[in-house]
C-alpha cells in the first residue's frame, strides 16, 4: 500500500510534454517547419531552474520518406538544443540556443517557456522522396550537472520526453 502511494506521488509531481501539432509552411525551395508543444514542468525541475542550475531541452524533427512494407527512411534529422538559466539579481529567465549562440531574455518562466514550445522553426530542403516530418521533444539528462545524473535516473519528476508524432508534408501543387 506504501508503494503503491508513493508512486501515486510521484505521478501527481511529474510533468508532461506533448507535441500537439506541427505547422508547415512550403517555401521556394524548403519547408519551414514549426513544432507546438504542451510543456508542464515538475516541481523539482522549477526549483532547479530557480536554484541556478542549468537545464538543456532538446527539440528533435526528422524529414522522412516513408516506405511501404520496408522501414521508413530519415533523410534529414536536425537537432536544436535550448539551456534554460535564470539569474537571481536581475530576477531574469535566459534561453540560449546551443547550436547559434543565440541568447533571449524573459521576465517570466512561462514566457521562456511558450517561446521554447510555439516559436522553434526548423527548415528542411525540398528532397525527393520526402513525405513526412516527425518530431520530439527531451530533457537532455546527460547535461545536468555530474552529481545530478543518478540521483535523477529513475526519478519520474526528471523523466521528460514526448512521444514522437508525424505529420505528412503538403502535396505540391501542380500548375
Amino acid at each position: 500500500m506504501i508503494l503503491v502511494g508513493s508512486l501515486l506521488i510521484g505521478l501527481a509531481q511529474a510533468q508532461s510534454v506533448a507535441l500537439k501539432d506541427i505547422t508547415i509552411e512550403p517555401q521556394a525551395d524548403h519547408w519551414q517547419v514549426t513544432p507546438h508543444y504542451e510543456l508542464t514542468l515538475s516541481e523539482a525541475i522549477v526549483d532547479a531552474i530557480q536554484n541556478g542550475i542549468e537545464i538543456t531541452f532538446v527539440s528533435e524533427m526528422r524529414l522522412i520518406a516513408e516506405k511501404n512494407w520496408w522501414p521508413d527512411q530519415t533523410l534529414q534529422r536536425t537537432l536544436k538544443h535550448f539551456e534554460v538559466h535564470y539569474f537571481s539579481l536581475s530576477n531574469q529567465y535566459q534561453l540560449k540556443q546551443l547550436d547559434s549562440g543565440e541568447k533571449t531574455f524573459f521576465m517570466t518562466l512561462n514566457g521562456l517557456l511558450e517561446q521554447l514550445t510555439q516559436k522553434t522553426t526548423f527548415n528542411f530542403k525540398h528532397q525527393t522522396g520526402a513525405s513526412a516530418v516527425e518530431g520530439r521533444f527531451y530533457l537532455d539528462q546527460r547535461a545536468l550537472p555530474s552529481t545530478m545524473q543518478l540521483p535523477i535516473l529513475f526519478d519520474p519528476a526528471w523523466s521528460l520526453q514526448s512521444q514522437p508524432v508525424r505529420r505528412r508534408l503538403p502535396v505540391a501543387e501542380k500548375p
